[in-house]
C-alpha cells in the first residue's frame, strides 16, 4: 500500500460541533472533546474495543468518521492490482484469529514542498481487552467489559485533538497519524503497519506514541523508547516548559513505538504511568483525569512541532 498525498478535501453538507473545534477554542472546551471521545470510547455500546469484535469496527468507523469531518484525507490504498488507481481508505485491514483488523490512518501532508515528503508517525492504538480475562488483571470477575477509559481511549482522544491541531497549522514535514488495532495481541497493527510498506520506513523520521494518558499525578509523565541525545534534550526541555517532570523507564516492549523502533525508527512514548485499574473493569471514563490529558496534549504537541519542522 502506498500513503495517498493528496490535497484534495471533502466537501460536507453538515459540521459536526466535535468537527468544529478550532484553535481559538478555549481550553475548556478543548477538555469537554477529549472527555467525550473518552466517555465514547469506553462506553458499554463498544463493550472494550476488543480486537476484531463489533465494538472494534464501531471505533474504527467512530475515527474515520472523525478524520473526515476535520477534511483530512486517508492515509492508505485499497489493494486493486487490476486496476489503474486504487481507491483512497482510512482503514488498512489485517486478518486476526479473532476476526478483522483495522488501523485508521489518516495523513496531513506538509507544508515544505521536499519535508513533505518526510513523516512524522503519531499513533495510538484503541483496541482493549473487551469481555476477555485472558490478559486481565480482575481474572476473577470473568467475562465482564474492561472499558479501557485510560487503556487507551485516553491516547486516542489525545491523537484526535493533536489532528484538530495540525489540521489548522501543519508542520513542514508531513504528519501521519494511526491509529492501531491489536495491539493487546502483541503490538499486531503496528507491525502490519510497518510490514506493509505504506510509506518507506527510511521516510519515517520519528514516531511519537501516546499510551495510557489519563492518569495525570504529580506532574509526572513517563517516558519510554528514547535511544538519542537529542531527542532526550528535546523532551526535557518540552516536559520542563509544561511545569512537568519526565520519568524514563526502562521499554518493557509493551506498546506500539516498540515495533518502530526494532526497525531503527526514533520512537518516544508518553504515558501517565500504571494505577491500579489497568486491565480491569474499573478502567472506567469517570476515572480519567481529562484537564491532565489536555497537559499531555500540549507536550505531545510541542514535541511534534520540533519533530515536523526542523
Amino acid at each position: 500500500m502506498t500513503i495517498a498525498l493528496s490535497a484534495k478535501v471533502p466537501l460536507f453538507a453538515a459540521i459536526s460541533l466535535l468537527a468544529a473545534c478550532r484553535t481559538r477554542v478555549e481550553p475548556l472546551t478543548r477538555r469537554s472533546v477529549i472527555d467525550a471521545d473518552v466517555a465514547f470510547l469506553s462506553s458499554e455500546a463498544l463493550a472494550g474495543r476488543a480486537a476484531g469484535s463489533a465494538g472494534a469496527d464501531s471505533a474504527a468507523a467512530f475515527l474515520a468518521q472523525r478524520y473526515e469531518q476535520l477534511g483530512l484525507p486517508p492515509a492508505f490504498r485499497v489493494s486493486c492490482p487490476t486496476a489503474p488507481t486504487c481507491p483512497e481508505s482510512y482503514f488498512q485491514s489485517f486478518t486476526l484469529t479473532s476476526g478483522v483488523g483495522e488501523n485508521v490512518g489518516t495523513v496531513i501532508i506538509g507544508s515544505d514542498p521536499l519535508l513533505r515528503k518526510q513523516f512524522v508517525v503519531l499513533g495510538a492504538h484503541y483496541d482493549g481487552l473487551g469481555r476477555s480475562p485472558t490478559f486481565a488483571l480482575d481474572r476473577n470477575r470473568g467475562f465482564v467489559i474492561r472499558p479501557g477509559a485510560d487503556d487507551n481511549a485516553s491516547g486516542v482522544a489525545g491523537v484526535l485533538e493533536l489532528a484538530r491541531r495540525f489540521r489548522d497549522r501543519p508542520g513542514r514535514r508531513s504528519l501521519l497519524i494511526v491509529n492501531f488495532d491489536a495491539e493487546e495481541l502483541g503490538l499486531v497493527g503496528s507491525r502490519v503497519f510497518l510490514d506493509a510498506g505504506a510509506v518507506p520506513k527510511e521516510a519515517i523520521t520519528f514516531m511519537l506514541n501516546l499510551e495510557m494518558i489519563g492518569r495525570l499525578r504529580d506532574n509526572g509523565l513517563f517516558v519510554e523508547g528514547v535511544r538519542e541525545k537529542t531527542t532526550r534534550a528535546l523532551v526535557d526541555s518540552v516536559v520542563a516548559n509544561a511545569g512537568m517532570r519526565a520519568h524514563y523507564v526502562a521499554d518493557a516492549g509493551l506498546s506500539d513505538h516498540t515495533s518502530f523502533l526494532a526497525t531503527g525508527i526514533n520512537a518516544v512514548s508518553l504515558s501517565t504511568g500504571n494505577h491500579s485499574d489497568y486491565h480491569k473493569a474499573s478502567d472506567i471514563a469517570g476515572r480519567v483525569n481529562g484537564p491532565g490529558i489536555d497537559r499531555v496534549v500540549d507536550v505531545a504537541e510541542r514535541i511534534l512541532r520540533r519533530s515536523t519542522d526542523q
